[in-house]
């Protein structure tokens, strides 16, 4: 039985001529048959960067939790505000001479200061998430790219940017969580100082207390 030429099928006769490679693998009318070994090399292709999107899974998980407990403690910090409002409101005369709207102004300005702390934070959590989220989905397309330069070899340059585009997103990714983590300690630093300075106990003084009470515990035993 003769094979049908390229004038009852014109199309099959220009893939032939773009890539020549594909003439023993056409059969002219019923398509393209891949032996077994072309399709386990389609699977491995695909299957590389597998390792860098679980790398990338994990720390989305990592900081999706840590987004959730920033955004509880923002929540609890303006419930706090409130309160001490309701308390700077309600202050009588003689508790404003002894200085007390004083401190609990000072409170409150804390805690905005420290609002202001959370939600850059919250927003750095959030770029680097958006960030590893763009690096997954570039490696899944460069999975499936790298599946097809088997059956399209012409892909294989979309694919080596797609893997590109994926690692420079994870490296952005982790950059913003670094300088996250860089700023954690801010609100919690500025805390501690403004209760040492409204109790009137100083780094120092901590210092001399605990040692001060070391040498007590030891004078009992």
């Amino acid at each position: 039985m003769k094979r049908a030429g390229c004038h009852a099928f014109p199309a099959n006769c220009a893939v032939k001529a773009w890539h020549p490679n594909w003439a023993r693998h056409m059969e002219v009318g019923i398509g393209v048959f891949m032996p077994p070994e072309q399709w386990a090399h389609a699977i491995a292709a695909s299957v590389a960067p597998v390792v860098i999107i679980s790398a990338s899974a994990l720390l989305c998980l990592a900081l999706y939790n840590r987004l959730a407990a920033i955004i509880s403690r923002m929540r609890a910090v303006q419930r706090e505000r409130l309160e001490v409002q309701e308390r700077i409101e309600s202050l009588s005369s003689r508790e404003i001479d002894h200085g007390a709207s004083v401190r609990l102004t000072c409170i409150l300005e804390s805690l905005a200061e420290q609002t202001a702390g959370i939600r850059r934070r919250g927003r750095l959590i959030r770029n680097s998430l958006l960030c590893l989220m763009v690096a997954i989905g570039s490696l899944v397309l460069c999975s499936l790219v790298n599946g097809l330069t088997i059956f399209v070899p012409i892909f294989a340059p979309v694919g080596a940017a797609l893997f590109v585009l994926g690692l420079l997103m994870l490296l952005c990714g982790v950059i913003f969580a670094a300088v996250e983590l860089h700023l954690a300690l801010a609100p919690a630093e500025f805390e501690t100082d403004l209760v040492s300075e409204l109790t009137g106990t100083g780094s120092s003084d901590l210092a001399h207390a605990a040692a001060r009470r070391r040498s007590d515990t030891d004078g009992e035993m």
